[in-house]
């Protein structure tokens, strides 16, 4: 390499190998001590690691793409939960192998987080060497690339550090646009597959830069059709992973607000935000909350790109047309004019004026801020230096505006300046109106990782350009390479046990393993982590989603009900793990001991066992009855509201639950009933809490056919259809022709929902 790298006479022959070894050491020193430990220890916290772990580990055990597979091994027995999260596939083409090959799963986790650092930087070293030709700005890209401060921010999430293939899919686009060889597009479809399993948020994003590069350098319509073939090539290979997520998250009702997209989008701050963890820059982390608002990309790489860009300024323009001028200076007017406006409400709030019939009203800063930021662009790209770049596709040009649109995705639909919006309908707003963002994308931020890969070959592009001997390019370099490692380094990385092991009950045969409490720190990653260990499914669950059930089941155990652990127990017992250490008033015991069917099993030194054995199924042979009236009381309900289909019309109680509220149903004769179906629609937290239901034949002789909590019932039914929650009573054959709801306890804050209502029988 040209910076001086020492190296045997193999070595220097291939300057990528060196490349290579000198990232991966690079990595090792960085998270040292962890080289020593990659069998016993997680690296940053024992949340989103133990999550990946477990993810690796099951992608291992379970054939891929196969209904089991997605099905999972957490938030049993739910349906689908692998694609809750990122599958993370792509990288399980190096953990996979390695578990075959007697690898734990906490050691191929820990391999492949160290072997994203030099990936990364690999793949951006290769596209910095494919724009500049030199090894040495190759380096300054592949550094910034692959050991940047928002990678850093990102430790824990393997998903996002596995950002390894997009730099190679844009360094083959380049070679193939220089060299038009079949080879070339063939390699970038791969790297879009790669990337795709890798992390479905970079795949979308990166469309959009390619999208972009396609705009900035593809001249003709067939290399156009090339690259677009290649694209829709890789959706294909990709789409029964996409077409099985839809599917799962559609049965589970998953959306993404508006609201939940917006909070997620960066602040200006978060520019100059970084992870605590930095060693040099670890102060700032205080600008802004949460770390994907830690998006500091480095002050090196910065600086560099801004030295190109002044450079590129200095060049001497072509002559400037007299009417682009003119029309420049008019709309610099118009936009400084907006400016004004805009700093105007920010320092006297709302005002008006009014000349003649017209009024101009500022009711906020950041519309006139838009159109200001509009016009300015605008008069940049009349500038004659823009439109020479433009004309000569220059590549340094389209990073640095990549970098630029790319940082403005990155603030989502609500750009803000320290929460204050601060620009109307950005380009982020335009990308929501296609269903996969405004439905499926919920951080915005994450565009991050694409501005540091246009600012990383931006600032190899700068270095490449500069004028100056050799001897003082090799200094610079040298220099630019030790301030961008020092931008990335971090304090010692937190180098944490595993979750240990508990005993394994003996002498008991069981199937789904429910540890409590439930949700309580990192309780739930620990007990995902420990299911690559015993085995078992895991009912606990971690995830970017959180199904309905679990949120039930959460609800009914701070109800202090165990009945929802019946809908886990189906056809195999469940065994219960409670951990004494969070549980010192013994309340989660007293609760798990009331239950029906619990046994005890035995203890150890932290946790309490105990079996539950599956509830008596409930059969049912018959047909739905049509139900002649519905009363309150005495006072009749609406039938329409309880028989029409639609979940968004439902009978609710006016106030919170109270003990006797009551719904009687009239069949208009005797029949034989067999099962009463109630819906709660997707307020699965205003099932009845305690119910008592009767049958009569004659409205004056009532038998009781269920009496209890329904937690069980709410759980299980969340289970079964998430969008529409059926609780199912059993009404034991019986002859009825009135069947009466009657809640045994009120509540003091959920009301009573019943959104749909079905007795069968014949």
């Amino acid at each position: 390499m040209r910076i001086g790298v020492v190296a045997p006479p193999v070595l220097r022959r291939s300057p990528f190998v060196v490349a290579a070894v000198a990232y991966t050491g690079l990595a090792i020193l960085l998270t040292f001590p962890l080289i020593l430990h990659l069998t016993s220890v997680v690296p940053s916290d024992l949340g989103d690691p133990l999550l990946s772990t477990s993810i690796l580990w099951w992608n291992a055990h379970a054939l891929p793409l196969t209904e089991r597979w997605w099905n999972g091994f957490a938030f049993a027995p739910a349906h689908g939960t692998l694609a809750f999260s990122d599958h993370r596939l792509g990288v399980s083409l190096i953990a996979t192998p390695l578990q075959w090959l007697g690898a734990s799963p906490l050691t191929a986790y820990n391999i492949v987080f160290l072997a994203t650092f030099p990936l990364c930087a690999l793949g951006a070293h290769a596209l910095g060497y494919t724009l500049t030709r030199r090894h040495d700005a190759a380096a300054i890209c592949g550094l910034s690339y692959g050991f940047n401060p928002f990678r850093i921010s990102h430790l824990s999430h393997l998903e996002l550090l596995a950002a390894f293939a997009m730099p190679v899919g844009l360094a083959a686009l380049h070679l193939f646009l220089r060299e038009r060889r079949a080879k070339w597009i063939a390699i970038f479809t791969v790297a879009l597959v790669v990337q795709g399993l890798c992390a479905t948020y970079y795949l979308l994003f990166f469309f959009v830069l390619v999208g972009l590069w396609l705009l900035w350098f593809v001249r003709d319509w067939r290399t156009f059709a090339s690259i677009a073939a290649a694209c829709a090539a890789s959706v294909v290979v990709l789409s029964p992973i996409v077409f099985a997520y839809r599917r799962i998250h559609a049965f589970h009702g998953f959306i993404r607000t508006p609201g939940e997209i917006s909070s997620f989008g960066a602040d200006v701050v978060s520019f100059v935000t970084g992870s605590p963890r930095l060693l040099l820059w670890g102060f700032t982390g205080h600008f802004t909350a949460g770390q994907e608002r830690e998006m500091f990309p480095g002050l090196t790489v910065v600086v560099l790109a801004v030295v190109g860009l002044i450079a590129a300024f200095r060049r001497r323009p072509p002559a400037t047309d007299t009417r682009w001028r003119r029309t420049s200076i008019v709309l610099l007017l118009a936009a400084i004019l907006a400016a004004t406006v805009s700093l105007s409400f920010v320092a006297f709030g709302r005002w008006s004026i009014s000349i003649g019939s017209l009024r101009l009203l500022v009711t906020d800063n950041y519309k006139p801020a838009s159109i200001a930021l509009l016009l300015f662009t605008i008069v940049f790209g009349l500038r004659p230096i823009a439109r020479s770049a433009w004309l000569r596709r220059s590549t340094l040009a389209f990073y640095l505006i990549a970098t630029a649109l790319l940082s403005l995705l990155a603030m989502g639909p609500d750009p803000s300046l320290f929460e204050a919006q601060v620009l109307y309908k950005p380009p982020y707003a335009w990308l929501m109106a296609l269903p996969v963002f405004s439905n499926g994308v919920r951080v915005p931020a994450r565009f991050a990782m694409l501005t540091v890969l246009a600012l990383a070959a931006a600032a190899a592009l700068a270095f490449d350009r500069l004028n100056v001997s050799v001897r003082t390019r090799r200094t610079i370099a040298i220099v630019a390479l030790m301030g961008i490692a020092l931008d990335g380094w971090i304090k010692p990385l937190d180098l944490l046990p595993p979750p240990p092991m508990w005993q394994l009950p003996t002498k008991y045969a069981f199937g789904t393993v429910v540890e409590l409490p439930l949700g309580t720190d990192f309780a739930d990653f620990a007990a995902m982590y420990r299911g690559t260990i015993h085995g078992h499914p895991v009912a606990n669950g971690e995830s970017g989603y959180l199904p309905a059930h679990y949120a039930g089941l959460q609800l009914a155990f701070d109800d202090g009900n165990a009945r929802g652990l019946d809908a886990l127990a189906q056809s195999e017992p469940l065994l219960v793990a409670i951990d004494r250490r969070t549980d010192a008033n013994g309340r989660l015991h007293h609760i798990v001991e009331q239950a029906e069917r619990v046994t005890k099993l035995g203890s150890d030194n932290r946790w309490t066992f105990y079996g539950l054995a599956p509830p008596p199924r409930l059969t049912c042979s018959g047909h739905d009855l049509a139900i002649a009236s519905a009363a309150n009381g005495g006072t009749p309900v609406d039938l329409s509201l309880l028989t029409d289909g639609n979940i968004d019309t439902a009978w609710r109680t006016p106030t919170t639950q109270q003990f006797d509220d009551m719904v009687q149903l009239d069949l208009g004769r005797e029949f034989r009933v067999c099962a009463l179906r109630v819906s709660v629609g997707m307020v699965w937290d205003s099932y009845p809490r305690d119910l008592d239901v009767t049958t009569s034949p004659d409205g004056v002789t009532w038998t009781r056919q269920f009496k209890g909590s329904t937690a069980g019932l709410m759980v299980r039914g969340a289970l079964d259809d998430p969008k529409n929650i059926w609780l199912t009573m059993p009404l034991h054959d019986a002859t009825a022709r009135y069947v009466r709801m009657r809640l045994d306890a009120g509540h003091p804050t959920a009301i009573w929902t019943i959104a749909e209502v079905r007795i069968s029988g014949g």
